[in-house]
């Protein structure tokens, strides 16, 4: 009887181990489906614009079913919202740039690295922000000025780039009409000046009312730089000395 016993928790055991295999292979595939189907949205977009994210061309581009779509997101507009949140974990990525002992060049490196990145994929910039929606569906959007600095860390790692650095610059004197260093509402405020400035010439550059790409670089965006940089209590020559280290490390 005993032997029977030990038998049959033997049996119990390898069956237990067995679902516990399937169920950890049937969640890798679920992340793997959801995987590709994201990756395949994202090319689609960066190749084609927001008509091509569709149901039947995305499950196409990753081998599935359309059904997958809602089984994996719940429909498109979460599929669009993820979407735009990896276009924004992989422009965190691309405005992480080595940092020096000037402040002020290293937020105009992380400027010229924004810039890069919407001329490189504007139809996933142009969503991520807002200005294009696939078929009447647009990303979420948040209030960022309702923000401490703590919390756009966690919640916004592409714009936390742009606060750090501003933050660097008004510890460093280098921003003194901006305000205290230490009031958060101020050094996010701060920052958004420098974001509004960046994003605005690069719609507009996108759009062709600057001509070629590249042309209105000078005359128009380091110009607005110099200026909003002078009127936050900057000095001229300090700022062509962060624009020359700034350049130097491109």
């Amino acid at each position: 009887m005993r032997r029977w016993q030990c038998l049959f928790g033997a049996c119990l055991g390898l069956v237990g181990s067995r679902l516990e295999m399937v169920g950890d292979m049937t969640s890798e595939t679920q992340r793997s489906v959801r995987d590709e189907m994201l990756h395949a949205a994202v090319g689609l977009l960066d190749e084609h614009g927001p008509d091509a994210l569709q149901t039947r061309k995305v499950a196409g581009a990753a081998g599935t079913s359309t059904m997958a779509v809602y089984t994996h997101f719940g429909g498109m507009r979460a599929l669009i919202a993820a979407v735009a949140e990896e276009g924004l974990r992989q422009f965190d990525a691309a405005l992480t740039v080595p940092l020096t002992d000037d402040p002020v060049a290293d937020l105009m490196a992380v400027g010229g690295a924004y810039r890069r990145y919407a001329i490189e994929r504007p139809h996933m910039y142009r969503l991520m922000f807002g200005s294009t929606s696939a078929h009447g569906i647009n990303a979420p959007t948040h209030n960022v000025l309702k923000q401490t600095v703590a919390e756009i860390e966690r919640r916004h790692p592409s714009f936390a780039h742009v606060v750090r650095a501003v933050h660097r610059c008004m510890l460093a004197g280098r921003l003194g009409a901006a305000g205290s260093a230490d009031d958060d509402a101020t050094v996010v405020a701060t920052a958004a000046q420098f974001w509004a400035l960046r994003h605005g010439f690069v719609m507009l550059e996108l759009a062709g009312f600057f001509g070629a790409q590249g042309v209105a670089v000078e005359p128009v965006l380091a110009a607005m730089t110099t200026n909003l940089l002078i009127a936050l209590g900057d000095s001229p020559d300090r700022i062509r000395e962060s624009q020359q280290s700034a350049s130097s490390a491109v």
